[in-house]
């Protein structure tokens, strides 16, 4: 399906024909709720992590393994990994908390101290004695542990674990789907990521629907067909929208808030999101029509429109993609 929506038991209700929205459209139901999640983002990448986990277990049937426990150690990688970039994350998360620039400096320094303090630990205790190499007495320090010089199969266990990681929880979070990102109802605008927590726009405050426009080069306004956004007064944003913005927002996040004018926009649409910016502007659109000039009530509840839904679609593309990568499981298999 084009649009990528699914229904889910749509109650009955006035169907209006809103600019952008055909009569056939389920989400024309103004009384319908209408969701957008990341499940299309999520299994659209699934066939990169089956060839993931084919070149993994091509690497680690056939490369060889220097007598080390290879997938003891991917774990060990992986994890100092993660310890590796929870460390760069709290440094970036501590550069946006505005603290003095000495404090700042010192909080950074002690991280970095705590962070290569327990990798150093991890390496000693599950390292171990690698061997001997051609330049002991010249530079013996690098080859104490095999963290440093492992064998090629421990990337190969790298690929599988990364592989396989993502498969479960593509596939746990498509049957049982987590919160959608954005939805509208009657009421208005809710949004659902971690970082801006209880963030609600009703359609009574919304000031205008449209693609999102940013200032050009030139000076010229530029009318972006890539975000949908919503337009509120610069108050209402003052109150209710900048004091649940936080600091552990993801970098970027500062785009989803454009100005416009003495406006705020809030963009709808984002890359972790597979939908089209005009799946937003309809809803949007049909819903801000119908309530911008009445409180939503009981009797505008109805069914539930979902965009951004991963399905089936028959396709010989996607047949072919998840297809080969089960092709190259075997051919790995059937040749070890």
């Amino acid at each position: 399906m084009d649009r990528q929506a699914t229904v889910g038991r749509v109650g009955a209700g006035s169907i209006r024909n809103p600019e952008g929205l055909s009569m056939s459209e389920p989400s024309a139901d103004v009384s319908a709720t209408v969701e957008y999640t990341m499940d299309k983002w999520r299994m659209d990448r699934l066939p990169w992590a089956m060839w993931a986990c084919v070149a993994g277990l091509a690497i680690a049937l056939h490369a060889e393994s220097r007598g080390q426990n290879g997938a003891v150690l991917a774990t060990v990688y992986l994890a100092l990994l993660g310890l590796a970039f929870a460390g760069y994350a709290l440094t970036t998360l501590i550069g946006r908390s505005g603290l003095p620039l000495l404090v700042e400096l010192l909080v950074g320094v002690l991280v970095l101290i705590i962070v290569s303090g327990v990798i150093g630990v991890i390496s000693v205790l599950v390292g171990g004695p690698s061997g001997r190499s051609s330049y002991v007495g010249t530079m013996p320090s690098l080859y104490w542990s095999h963290l440093v010089n492992p064998s090629l199969n421990v990337f190969g266990w790298m690929l599988l674990y990364l592989g396989c990681g993502w498969i479960a929880f593509s596939a746990y979070r498509h049957f049982y789907s987590d919160r959608a990102v954005v939805s509208m109802s009657a009421a208005g605008i809710h949004f659902h990521r971690p970082w801006l927590k209880g963030l609600f726009i009703p359609w009574q405050e919304v000031r205008g629907v449209g693609h999102l426009v940013v200032p050009g080069i030139s000076g010229v306004p530029y009318v972006s067909p890539y975000a949908a956004a919503v337009t509120v007064d610069q108050d209402f944003y003052e109150q209710h929208i900048a004091p649940k913005r936080s600091f552990l927002s993801p970098p970027g996040a500062e785009a989803m808030f454009q100005p416009k004018g003495e406006s705020m926009q809030v963009v709808l649409s984002s890359a972790d999101m597979a939908v089209k910016p005009e799946d937003f502007l309809g809803p949007a659109e049909a819903r801000w029509k119908a309530f911008r000039d009445q409180p939503a009530s009981p009797s505008h509840r109805g069914g539930t429109v979902f965009y951004g839904r991963w399905s089936i679609d028959g396709s010989r593309w996607q047949a072919v993609q998840f297809l080969a990568p089960l092709v190259g499981l075997a051919l790995v298999m059937l040749y070890r």
